[in-house]
């Protein structure tokens, strides 16, 4: 062989060397952003835990009480409560997850004692397996806040007690949802079920809608809606004040109580709206197509009235410090009682 051959096939063997770990090199980075990639996704998608109640106390983050190891605690896990025996969780400190869902598999309440703590999730589905099947009851104890930032759902045949909480999401109530003594706040809420409001104060944030056949009924405590009402069903009051502070448009049954009620925003009224012994205040434009009846409290008109319904008067004054008109036959629509009534 010569020695230029040689040179050559020095080269060529060098090049196929190069070649070959050049190839190595990038499989290996392939196989690494691959890993890397699978790592991400399965972080993304989080861990469902179930709980069992298997341990030794009935602490949250005792492993042995869910179904796998280790506990809900990141922002991308699953807490589920299946409803199978009755069973109560007791947080031993702050816990922030994905999604909780109570009732997968059965009707046995759930209750959750917060004992202090700050329970926060993005989710939360009561009688989250069923359509109707299971009467599930999901308790949320304790002197802690439950924070629902998403989708608040409870189901048909659930019911969810609360004390304090803020669901700054949406709400869709096809149940009950009682509140306790604790403040709870509400995002835009559809109710075809039972609100109870809080004894201390109830306060919706976001649009409420109540379809027909649900019910929102006050308590001691404040109820105050800041936005939009949309009313087909019943709210009723309490001995605790109700607030509308947006506006309303009732074609089912506003009634009060010992409370007062006051309507800041305009009111468009097509069903009923019937006072008690609380002052009713309508502070911005009425229009009536409905009934409007007092009661022994004060109702009075602070904005301009259209009213092509009726608005009937008892023991208590009717003030009129607007406009009052009809499109028809105004004096015939409004009937006077034993109080007094002024324009």
């Amino acid at each position: 062989m010569l020695f230029g051959d040689t040179v050559k096939t020095s080269a060529l063997f060098q090049n196929t060397i190069s070649s070959f770990f050049l190839k190595r090199a990038r499989t290996v980075k392939y196989c690494a952003v691959f890993a890397v990639y699978v790592l991400c996704a399965i972080g993304a998608w989080g861990t469902e835990y179930t709980w069992t109640g298997g341990g030794t106390d009935s602490n949250w983050t005792t492993e042995n009480n869910w179904d796998i190891s280790g506990y809900p605690g990141t922002d991308d896990d699953t807490a589920i409560f299946t409803g199978n025996t009755e069973v109560t969780a007791v947080l031993d400190g702050n816990i922030t997850i994905s999604t909780i869902k109570t009732g997968t598999e059965g009707a046995s309440k759930v209750t959750i004692d917060t004992d202090g703590h700050s329970l926060t999730t993005t989710n939360f589905t009561v009688n989250a397996g069923a359509t109707g099947s299971y009467n599930t009851t999901t308790v949320i104890t304790g002197n802690g806040t439950l924070t629902v930032s998403g989708t608040a759902t409870v189901s048909s045949g659930a019911e969810m007690n609360v004390n304090a909480a803020n669901f700054s999401g949406t709400v869709t109530n096809n149940r009950t949802i009682t509140c306790g003594d604790g403040a709870v706040t509400f995002g835009e809420t559809t109710n075809s079920g039972r609100i109870t409001c809080s004894t201390t104060s109830t306060v919706f944030n976001g649009a409420v809608t109540v379809l027909a056949g649900g019910t929102i009924t006050g308590s001691t405590g404040t109820a105050e809606f800041k936005s939009t009402v949309t009313n087909n069903g019943t709210i009723t009051g309490d001995s605790g004040a109700i607030k509308f502070g947006g506006n309303v448009t009732n074609d089912g049954e506003i009634s009060g109580s010992s409370g007062t009620i006051t309507f800041s925003g305009t009111t468009d009224n097509s069903g009923t709206i019937t006072a008690s012994d609380g002052a009713v205040t309508f502070g911005g434009s009425l229009t009536n197509d409905g009934t409007i009846t007092g009661g022994s409290g004060a109702v009075t008109f602070g904005g301009i009235v259209t009213n092509d319904g009726k608005i009937n008067g008892s023991s208590g004054t009717i003030t009129f410090s607007g406009t009052y008109g009809s499109s028809t036959n105004a004096t015939a629509k409004l009937t006077a009682s034993s109080g007094n009534t002024y324009f």
